[in-house]
């Protein structure tokens, strides 16, 4: 395909029927003009001849929150918020990126078996760390890979629990990959990246590389782990989705990180626990929470049950845990207490609090299969009720949400929402609302009302509250065109 093709493509009747897939009909205008633009741009910035288009999008997860990294499903959906770019093969080992936003600046680094990050916090680590993942697994070998000129653009609200810094991930791995001519099965890919974006110093699971490769027009998807399972369910048409970010940026900073990699620290050493008690009781050992049998998770009841009889309640401090765990500080540190950089993971004031991150995990995994059987059944209202139980989880056991996700909630539920909770990681970002279409404009103005002018004083609150619409999958639009 040449660029007048591509130019042709997405101004054009074809270009308006594949983006029905993604945007809403309203948007299609504006998304074609975006597309123009970054083409247009990109052309005189990469003095390339031949290039291409590639989307990736946002996700927002209806339901199972710090789930993944324990191997317990989620329910996401990829969304009409994305990056979209424009990229080309170089014949060199250089690797040059920019974003659209010319504030954002460019980047370049040249490809090799071990690629050194920029400082924490960096976007071009996520470049880094797609590329990266890539070459140390062999799919693209180090001494035969080549380079690529990259320019993007994202709608996605950055530190937002959306997955932006995913969605550039992703989006990279399949320009690498399509310039080295080399093809992955998605649900491999998503494994593979979910891995390589520990790179960047989280320590996260699975599902925002599988719900951004695997999303599918009006359907949510249910992702189960080890090994990684997908199963797409429609959304209900008279109902839509709407994201209010709490103004609240949550970004990856050390602080931030450290607020995330505790709660998988805790689920970790709850599981190891869990396994020693198991083991000295004749049965299999684990190595996630997700690894137990359902009598573990089948109600909240159960799962109070059964973990009294393993955690206490209260915090762990490190010594305990090496009584219990038989092993010395520096053996606890290695195994479980880490940081992505190497440094020992401090033990909390509180101490490490297992019970209720566990309890969490648990009860979040049985709503995850309550929710997929209630949007089977259609019972809205249920799958509405899973959600608000959700948010209350996600405050009180996991501690991740904050007063301005908090008050956002309970004037949504205050307002007439079928359901609606905190999405993402948390410590700010954004809520999600499912909301039947017809109380669609009424509910908007009482969040605007009540949140964004009472509660914040913010005058642009219009910016921080849209609709979004589950959409496809990450793709390059050649491959799209060709399908």
């Amino acid at each position: 395909m040449n660029n007048r093709t591509i130019t042709e493509y997405l101004t054009g009747p074809e270009g308006s029927e594949w983006m029905s897939r993604i945007y809403r009909e309203e948007d299609i205008p504006a998304q074609k003009e975006r597309y123009k633009q970054i083409f247009e741009r990109f052309s005189q910035w990469s003095g390339s001849e031949k290039f291409l288009p590639v989307r990736s999008p946002g996700r927002i997860n209806l339901i199972g929150e710090h789930t993944d990294y324990n191997h317990c499903p989620v329910f996401p959906m990829a969304v009409d918020r994305d990056i979209i770019g424009f990229f080309s093969p170089r014949n060199d080992r250089k690797v040059r990126i920019a974003d659209f936003n010319p504030a954002f600046g460019e980047r370049d680094f040249f490809l090799s078996r071990q690629i050194q990050p920029h400082p924490g916090g960096d976007w071009a680590n996520y470049i880094k760390a797609a590329v990266q993942g890539l070459i140390e697994e062999t799919v693209v070998p180090a001494e035969e890979a080549v380079g690529f000129n990259l320019m993007f653009h994202s709608q996605i609200p950055p530190a937002a629990g959306m997955s932006s810094s995913s969605a550039l991930v992703v989006l990279t791995a399949l320009v690498f990959l399509h310039v080295n001519n080399r093809r992955m099965d998605k649900k491999d890919l998503a494994d593979l990246l979910a891995r390589a974006e520990r790179y960047t110093g989280t320590q996260g699971g699975g599902m925002d590389q599988a719900a951004i490769l695997l999303g599918e027009a009006g359907k949510a998807v249910k992702i189960d782990f080890a090994p990684l399972k997908t199963a797409s369910f429609p959304l209900p048409e008279r109902f839509e989705i709407l994201v209010a970010h709490s103004t609240v940026e949550a970004p990856k900073t050390r602080e931030v990180m450290d607020k995330y990699n505790r709660r998988s620290i805790e689920c970790r050493l709850a599981a190891a626990l869990i396994s020693r008690f198991l083991e000295e009781k004749g049965q299999p050992a684990i190595n996630f929470l997700g690894d137990l049998s359902g009598s573990w998770y089948e109600s909240g009841k159960g799962a109070k049950t059964k973990l009294q009889e393993v955690l206490k309640t209260d915090g762990y401090s490190k010594e305990e845990l090496c009584r219990i765990l038989k092993v010395n500080e520096k053996e606890l540190n290695r195994k479980w207490c880490y940081r992505k950089d190497g440094t020992d993971f401090p033990e909390p004031e509180e101490g490490f609090l297992l019970y209720k991150r566990a309890f969490h995990v648990l009860t979040e995994w049985n709503r995850v299969e309550d929710s997929k059987n209630a949007l089977l059944e259609n019972r809205i209202t249920d799958f509405g009720r899973l959600m608000n139980e959700s948010h209350g989880s996600c405050r009180d056991n996991h501690e991740i949400s904050c007063p301005e996700l908090d008050k956002l909630i309970t004037i949504g539920n205050e307002n007439g929402a079928e359901g609606c909770r905190l999405t993402g990681a948390g410590f700010g970002g954004c809520s999600v609302h499912l909301v039947n279409k017809d109380k669609g404009e009424t509910y908007r103005k009482a969040l605007l009302e009540e949140y964004y002018n009472k509660y914040l004083n913010y005058p642009e609150g219009g910016k921080m509250l849209f609709s979004v619409k589950p959409s496809d999958g990450a793709a390059i639009l050649e491959e799209l065109i060709n399908e």
